[in-house]
């Protein structure tokens, strides 16, 4: 078991420091006692075995407003087990009083303190949220915007679906005119061939008309060249 003289130094005095380590003893199984230096230190003497102090030591360094502990001193002392619990080792009636009375009005300082600045962060959420909600809005009127936008161009879509059916139909008709222009082309063509045919067969019948009346011709000339010859009438 041992003894250490502990010095905390800082804002410990009339904040209720003396009750939060008598609180953090009692925890740890520690014994002894702690009470206030001539001006503003607190002294701890603290009896237990090494790991319950070191552990004591680490929880007292309290940064918690009102409490503000600085530093530590520590002092190894002589253990002596003459404490039976840990307790405070009060001063004067008055003084005590004194500063029970000034830890209050810190405690209820510090309750306005934290109730103020409550407010104060309680209206900056509202104007947060404000704000938000002004975004918010702002983005479902883009959103509707959008949306508008989404339904010009699905019209504009449509109105071009329209026009290429047009377009299609358009084409259709323009096919089937090609189609019958092709037909009549055809058709054409037939009848050119058959006419060609036709005045190719009339040529014929001609040329053998012609030849058969030339041969009837020369035949006759040259019966009459006969019969003068034989008259004497041709050399």
């Amino acid at each position: 078991m041992k003894r250490l003289i502990i010095t905390a130094i800082g804002e410990v005095q009339r904040v209720g420091y003396r009750d939060r380590v008598t609180k953090i003893a009692r925890k740890n199984n520690i014994t002894g006692i702690v009470r206030n230096c001539p001006g503003y230190d607190v002294e701890i003497i603290a009896e237990g075995n090494e790991v319950d102090l070191d552990r004591f030591i680490s929880q007292i360094k309290i940064h918690e407003d009102p409490i503000y502990v600085e530093s530590i001193k520590i002092d190894k002392g002589t253990y002596e087990g003459k404490w039976e619990y840990f307790e405070i080792q009060r001063g004067k009636p008055d003084e005590e009083l004194g500063e029970r009375l000034d830890a209050a009005l810190t405690y209820l300082v510090r309750i306005d303190s934290n109730s103020r600045r409550s407010v104060e962060i309680g209206e900056q959420m509202l104007v947060k949220q404000d704000q938000m909600l002004d975004k918010q809005d702002q983005m479902l009127d883009k959103q509707d915007q959008m949306l508008d936008k989404q339904d010009q161009m699905l019209d504009k879509q449509d109105q071009m679906l329209d026009k290429q059916d047009q377009m299609l139909d358009k084409q259709d008709q323009m096919l089937d005119k090609q189609d019958q222009m092709l037909a009549n082309q055809n058709y054409q063509i037939s009848l050119q061939k058959i006419t060609n045919q036709e005045i190719q067969e009339m040529r014929s019948d001609i040329k053998d008309s012609l030849n058969t009346k030339y041969q009837f011709i020369e035949q006759q000339l040259h019966e009459i060249q006969t019969v003068l010859k034989n008259a004497g009438m041709m050399s």
